[in-house]
């Protein structure tokens, strides 16, 4: 960061996440000085040069008020001593609560974001549902339900498949496709308790998953970009590892038509499914309220929502945004390559070999034996029946790869480099990925 006097301050929260490094580093490149926060103190945050100061405040889901409370704390102790601009920027699910009590910060600094009013007509699920039902929206059709009796009602009324999901699931937890009413019937028996706050039965739509990153200010589409997840880790329902810029003229009607009449303001990104046909409308599944795991990519694209979004609160505002860059492909560090290999892992029945050598190479991981779990795996890739198709499933997969510019590495930022850590300490102890890589 510049030594020059900051041209404004900036508090980002969940330092941990590999979005909040990225808004650091877009507005850091501005001469804005950023603090860090987590209810955490060793973040990927911590280790940035872009970062002036980090503090550790209460956990927001567990001690809510506690959590307000400390950051009330510390927005007053940081605040500027001169006039330059204060903002506040949440960067994952807290976005919510800090919303619901704009009231209490909106005095001491500017919170970048929309309103609560606003988050409720499209989160959780089921507001969603309700909102783009309302204005006709183009999206499946879906049924509430809070028990057994009313899944079984919805199932019997959009029959076989359909997709159910939790209200407020994070990282495809609970979401499943039944096709069939004994699938139905296994899912609930193991995981009923999920839906303990309500589910969604939803039409089942065929076709790819697309993601559309948007900035509205006042309910005016201000920037916008999309991209398609080419990898994604888990393959069968996690966030997208290795993404892709393509055109986002079929997804901005519906963006307009469902973020404009609530009078949007700040960033959303939103989930479609499409078959890729120009003569289909592609279908909105899920909007998010908040930045998205695939802000490095959106940056990378040409369109960085971080400094759009900060100009905005502080000027009123939004520069003129260029359009994305079509065909730009980025990749999470590493991660892309575990997902290659868990599809070769899982995609072909000759390859039990491999799904054993697999689950017992992250059971040694859990037991942080990480040489010998390598070992175990290389093991298993030498016993397959059909190595050479492995091989070239690994292959193509490196060459997909092999042009994308790579997240979180980067010469301006060295020490962040070691926030990877966060990310490779989650997969050994807890054997899966932590929240913000794998919350759509």
């Amino acid at each position: 960061m510049s030594k020059e006097k900051p041209t404004g301050r900036c508090i980002v929260t969940y330092g941990r996440s590999l979005i909040a490094l990225e808004i650091a580093h877009s507005l850091a490149e501005r001469g804005v000085e950023v603090i860090g926060c987590d209810d955490v103190d060793l973040t990927v945050m911590s280790f940035s040069r872009d970062v002036k100061k980090n503090f550790v405040h209460a956990p927001s889901d567990s001690k809510p008020e506690k959590f307000l409370d400390d950051l009330e704390k510390y927005i007053r102790k940081y605040t500027p001593e001169d006039d330059i601009p204060y903002v506040l920027i949440p960067a994952f699910r807290d976005i919510q609560l800090i919303a619901e009590n704009r009231d209490r910060f909106d005095p001491l600094i500017k919170v970048a974001g929309p309103t609560a009013e606003m988050i409720s007509r499209i989160h959780p699920k089921q507001n969603l549902a309700r909102t783009a039902e309302k204005l006709g929206a183009h999206a499946p059709r879906s049924i509430e339900f809070n028990d057994r009796e009313g899944l079984d009602k919805a199932a019997e009324e959009l029959g076989l498949p359909f997709l159910i999901k939790p209200f407020d699931g994070v990282g495809g937890r609970g979401v499943k496709a039944l096709k069939t009413q004994a699938a139905l019937e296994e899912h609930w028996k193991k995981s009923a308790r999920v839906y303990e706050k309500g589910g969604l039965a939803q039409e089942l739509v065929e076709g790819d998953d697309y993601c559309l990153a948007v900035l509205f200010q006042d309910g005016e589409l201000k920037a916008h970009m999309a991209y398609r997840n080419i990898m994604k880790m888990p393959a069968e329902s996690g966030a997208g590892i290795m993404r892709e810029t393509i055109d986002d003229e079929p997804f901005l009607e519906t963006a307009k038509a469902v973020l404009g009449p609530i009078g949007w303001h700040g960033v959303a990104e939103i989930d479609f499914k499409w078959n890729g046909q120009a003569d289909t409308e592609p279908s909105m599944i899920e909007i998010n309220p908040r930045f998205w795991m695939g802000i490095f990519h959106s940056i990378e694209s040409g369109v960085d929502f971080p400094w759009l979004l900060y100009e905005m609160t502080v000027k009123g505002e939004v520069p003129e945004a260029p359009l994305a860059t079509v065909g730009k492909r980025t990749k999470a560090p590493g991660v892309w390559l575990l997902s290659a290999i868990q599809d070769i892992a899982s995609s072909d029945v000759h390859f039990s070999q491999v799904k054993d050598g697999w689950k017992e190479a992250m059971s040694s991981a859990k037991d942080r034996k990480i040489v010998e779990a390598l070992k175990k795996f290389g093991a298993s890739l030498g016993k397959v029946t059909d190595i050479e198709s492995a091989r070239k499933h690994l292959k193509k997969a490196m060459e997909d790869a092999d042009e994308a510019q790579v997240e979180l590495f980067s010469s301006r930022d060295p020490f962040a480099s070691l926030g990877v850590l966060f990310v490779l300490a989650s997969l050994v102890r807890h054997g899966k990925l932590p929240p913000e890589l794998t919350y759509k």
